[in-house]
């Protein structure tokens, strides 16, 4: 992994997952350097204790992912203040699927529908797609409930200048609320959904992942 390769860890909490992002800053030995974590929904900086484990993946310059478990060995104060994670080597590596990993922040307009009436439909834009779901900014006038079931229609701009259209039922887990008066997110799994249709939604980040690295921005 070189300096700048962008981290995602996930970490438990209450029963229920959390992402964070950051950019590994040095490495050392079986150590790694990164910059403070920010929580991949509400944006941001988490505080952390030694000690405290995570599963980390990352995407490497073959564009597959892999995981591993680290841990916060340490902190300390580089040009940026700077969490010391443990590194197990290259060796000890897991590669996962892509679809089960990757989420690009992308914002493409998105209308949802209740199955059974009791909200009204209503429009918005995704703040991130990955293949096994998607968060939405949320209106502050819409009251989703957790596990709520909606239908979704999606319009993903693709690289060939064609729109996808991708229909799918989605189930609401939670919501994530943003500091600053920004509207919450909330994020969607898909639970049923043509696999073609995932497999467009997966191209569909790759090539935004690719947009990105020719602009240098990963």
């Amino acid at each position: 992994m070189k300096i700048g390769t962008p981290l995602t860890l996930e970490v438990e909490k209450n029963k229920e997952i959390e992402r964070y992002r950051c950019k590994i800053v040095e490495r050392q030995g079986s150590f790694l350097f990164v910059d403070y974590p920010v929580h991949e929904a509400t944006g941001r900086t988490s505080i952390f204790e030694k000690g405290t484990e995570f599963s980390a993946s990352f995407v490497s310059s073959n564009n597959a992912v892999y995981r591993f478990d680290t841990e916060i060995k340490d902190k300390k104060n580089l040009k940026i203040p700077t969490l010391v994670l443990s590194y197990p080597g290259k060796d000890e590596l897991e590669r996962v699927q892509r679809r089960e990993y990757v989420r690009i922040e992308s914002a493409v307009d998105i209308s949802l529908h209740d199955t059974e009436e009791e909200i009204q439909p209503f429009t918005t834009i995704t703040h991130d797609v990955s293949g096994g779901g998607f968060s939405i900014v949320l209106p502050r006038e819409q009251k989703i409930p957790k596990a709520k079931q909606l239908e979704a229609w999606m319009v993903l701009p693709m690289e060939s200048g064609e729109n996808a259209y991708i229909s799918s039922l989605t189930q609401s887990i939670r919501i994530f609320e943003r500091s600053e008066g920004r509207p919450p997110l909330l994020s969607m799994e898909f639970v049923d959904i043509a696999e073609k249709d995932r497999q467009v939604i997966i191209r569909y980040c790759f090539e935004k992942q690719l947009q990105a690295r020719r602009k240098g921005l990963t």
